[in-house]
């Protein structure tokens, strides 16, 4: 199980670009060698994954190729909530922030190519990647919902959610228009937006429970385990994962919601305040050659480190533990065996299983000579 020997590499890093807290990032869904960050300081980087340069003790560094700086002419002027490419081709991406809008960009000019004025502090994101439509759907602290539509550059669509507000969405990757949704109040909805009584379920309640908003969450938080932070579909769109701000992480079969398939509690966080509002999960696909049909979910703790779980039985495997504060956010590269984190150190790490890394021989000789210097190092004391 080469998932469970996930490290901190030792070939490759990430050049440090941002002063403040990393809230998200996203790998292009064309040629998963693209990487976009952003955050608290409202700058945008964007990476190349596959371009590096070598540092004195021969680990590759990957720094940014271009960026959207903070005091940039146009850009946000407060914290980036999420960033998130186009998915069906790699020219555009998109960003939410706490200055009420959502900014479509130009991935080679780096310029704004639009914006939507929301009237509230966006949480986050999300587009579909089946291509079937150009709507985005956005979450904040008001009770809707809203859908704004790429094509004619106007909100489309609201949705009665969650009256304490929403902080996570997504679609699902094989229904078009089928939409889940996290609220502040403990609900985990999902909705075909198609439908004038849009609301299909209710999680944690019966599959015709048509509960609104505020009956909903009289029972899911406490059984959901407190306001959602993250919600996404597994790879065949047939389950819904969720994970709420107690740390509790839940897996949902869609066609029976009553009750979770597997659920992970995480272990309290051992150090620091845990962060509030969205967190970024991220998923291994279950198709991919080299993971051997295994899922593993990778979330922020809450804390210092990452939970990786076996979402199949909802067991914990592994904990990374790198960053100098809470991690905010993590995303997967397929195919690469490599998963990226972000968080409020303003670092983002790379980790990968021992076994996929590749030393140079100049990499051995240094890992060589520390060993020995270790071990001199021991015999003198």
């Amino acid at each position: 199980m080469v998932l469970s020997t996930m490290a901190l590499a030792e070939t490759k890093r990430m050049a440090r670009a941002h002063s403040a807290a990393v809230h998200s990032l996203a790998i292009d869904n064309v040629e998963h060698r693209y990487m976009l960050s952003a955050g608290a300081d409202i700058s945008i980087q964007l990476y190349d994954l596959n371009s590096f340069e070598q540092t004195p003790t021969c680990a590759r560094q990957v720094a940014p190729t271009s960026q959207i700086a903070a005091n940039a002419a146009s850009t946000h002027t407060s914290l980036i909530s999420s960033i998130a490419w186009y998915p069906l081709d790699k020219g555009m991406f998109t960003t939410s922030s706490f200055d009420h809008t959502l900014r479509v960009w130009d991935a080679q000019s780096m310029a704004e190519a639009c914006q939507f004025d929301l009237d509230s502090r966006v949480l986050s994101h999300c587009m579909s990647v089946t291509g079937e439509h150009a709507l985005i759907a956005t979450t904040n602290e008001s009770a809707y919902i809203r859908l704004c539509d790429l094509r004619s550059g106007s909100s489309a669509q609201t949705l009665l959610a969650h009256h304490s507000g929403s902080m996570a969405a997504a679609w699902s990757p094989k229904q078009p228009f089928v939409l889940a949704s996290g609220g502040i109040d403990g609900a985990l909805c999902m909705w075909d937006i198609r439908r004038a009584d849009s609301q299909l379920c209710s999680f944690g309640h019966s599959a015709d429970s048509k509960a609104g908003p505020s009956e909903s969450s009289n029972n899911s938080s406490s059984a959901i385990g407190g306001s959602i932070g993250s919600v996404l579909f597994t790879g065949d769109g047939d389950r819904v994962i969720s994970m709420a701000s107690s740390g509790k992480v839940s897996v949902w079969n869609t066609a029976s919601p009553e009750n979770p398939l597997v659920e992970c509690q995480l272990d309290a966080p051992k150090r620091g305040k845990v962060p509030s509002g969205a967190r970024q999960m991220a998923l291994t696909t279950a198709t991919t050659r080299r993971t051997a049909d295994y899922e593993m979910l990778f979330c922020p703790s809450g804390d210092n480190s990452i939970a990786a779980i076996d979402i199949a039985k909802g067991k914990q495997v592994i904990s990374l533990d790198s960053h100098f504060a809470p991690v905010l956010c993590t995303t997967w590269r397929p195919e690469h065996l490599e998963l990226y984190s972000g968080g409020a150190d303003g670092n983002v790490l790379v980790w990968c299983p021992p076994a996929a890394e590749e030393l140079s021989e100049d990499q051995k000789k240094i890992r060589q000579d520390t060993w020995s210097d270790s071990d001199n190092a021991e015999e003198h004391t």
